[in-house]
């Protein structure tokens, strides 16, 4: 029974010695980790010094004292001092220089990881940078446009809002002289061109009264006087096939002309009071009907007048108020015909009259710059459209690129 108990004594004791040197152990590992090596070497040293000791002489000039162990002397006399003590490296050790390895080489990259984060993101915060400025002077550009655009529309609505209004002043004046050119028929057109010779006829004639100039079926009328101007042409046509000379034209043989086609259509009468070789058709839609082509043959009496060469000039009237009247009056050499022309110049100054005078043409010159105007204002304004939808787009980059930009700012800034 003691012994047993003894024995139980001695079990605690060793436990208890072997946990208080672990801890020992840990405690002096904590504080230096080379400390045991070297107090284990030191025991070692002194261990052997002491066994060598055991086994020799205590003579004081065999044994050297342990302060001189440590120091040689050379060949050459010098004393050299012991060489620096190595440590001694453990697996404690080991795992303690790779724990510190570990974390010197885990902080070295961290660091370099943040530097390259940084060098990355500064890289994409300048080109980001200089996408944004683009965008910014494509702004500008666009906006600019877009100004230069309204202005110009501006500009052009105003003069189109003159043109405008020029032509219609100048068209509704006109339209009032238009009807009073029209009702003047032949006679307004002999004033424009001073042919006083024309007018005389007119004015001094006893047939004036059965005229009516603003009628466009009376022979006086500007109407009927372009149709007859189309038949002398082919008067001259004739002559120039049957190898006649072309006749010219006065105003004073259109008026004789109209005047005896205005009775002849009142009365159906056949009285030619000019003394003027005169060649009449009544009820025809063709005079060259029998004038030409029946007569041609025949060598009748209309168709020898008509390829006449001592005919030098002509005045032609037709009309249509009461059936159709055609009728042609020639004259000769030394007959006071008025101021002659050529027949392509007389029809030249008649169409130019006619198409100023009566047919709103006077007013042309207005209405196309109106319309000009209009186009070019139109085309302003599309303009402006287009710029307003290129600046909205180039806005809408530009926002963009900014949100762009301030983001990789704020990236730059965190990793600083």
């Amino acid at each position: 029974m003691v012994r047993s108990s003894l024995k139980l004594w001695i079990g605690i004791a060793v436990i208890v010695v072997v946990v208080f040197s672990g801890l020992l152990i840990k405690y002096s590992l904590r504080r230096d980790p080379f400390s045991i090596e070297r107090s284990g070497k030191n025991l070692s040293d002194e261990g052997d010094v002491t066994a060598e000791n055991d086994g020799l002489t205590t003579d004081a000039d065999d044994v050297l004292p342990d302060t001189d162990s440590n120091i040689t002397t050379t060949i050459s006399g010098e004393e050299s001092q012991p060489d620096e003590e190595t440590p001694v490296v453990t697996q404690s050790t080991e795992k303690i220089d790779n724990r510190r390895k570990t974390e010197t080489t885990t902080t070295r990259s961290d660091k370099e990881v943040k530097e390259e984060k940084l060098k990355k993101a500064k890289k994409e915060l300048e080109a980001a940078s200089e996408k944004f400025e683009k965008a910014g002077e494509k702004l500008d550009q666009c906006n600019q446009a877009l100004d230069d655009a309204k202005s110009r529309r501006d500009q052009l609505q105003g003069e189109y809002d003159n043109a405008k209004s020029k032509y219609e002043e100048i068209k509704r004046n006109y339209d009032e002289k238009q009807k009073e050119n029209f009702n003047k028929g032949m006679l307004g057109f002999f004033e424009s061109i001073h042919d006083h010779k024309g007018i005389e006829t007119l004015n001094d004639s006893d047939l004036v009264s059965l005229s009516n100039m603003g009628d466009s079926a009376d022979a006086a009328s500007l109407e009927c006087m372009k149709r007859s101007i189309e038949y002398l042409n082919f008067i001259n046509e004739i002559r120039k096939a049957e190898g006649k000379p072309e006749v010219k034209v006065s105003c004073k043989l259109m008026a004789l002309a109209a005047l005896n086609n205005d009775l002849y259509s009142a009365d159906n009468s056949n009285s030619n009071g000019t003394g003027l070789d005169e060649d009449l058709a009544i009820g025809f839609d063709d005079p060259f009907t029998i004038w030409y082509y029946d007569e041609k043959d025949d060598n009748g009496g209309n168709y020898l007048s008509l390829v006449n060469e001592e005919h030098i000039a002509a005045g032609f009237a037709y009309s249509h108020k009461n059936g159709n009247v055609h009728n042609v009056l020639f004259c000769d050499k030394g007959y006071d015909a008025g101021r002659m022309m050529p027949l392509a110049e007389f029809s030249e100054k008649f169409n130019t009259y006619y198409s100023t005078a009566i047919k709103g043409k006077s007013y042309s010159g207005a209405e196309e710059a109106m319309k000009r105007a209009e186009s070019a204002l139109n085309s302003a304004k599309q303009a402006v459209t287009d710029k307003e939808k290129a600046a909205q787009s180039a806005s809408s980059a530009y926002g963009s690129a900014k949100t762009v930009y301030e983001q990789k700012q704020n990236a730059v800034d965190e990793l600083e």
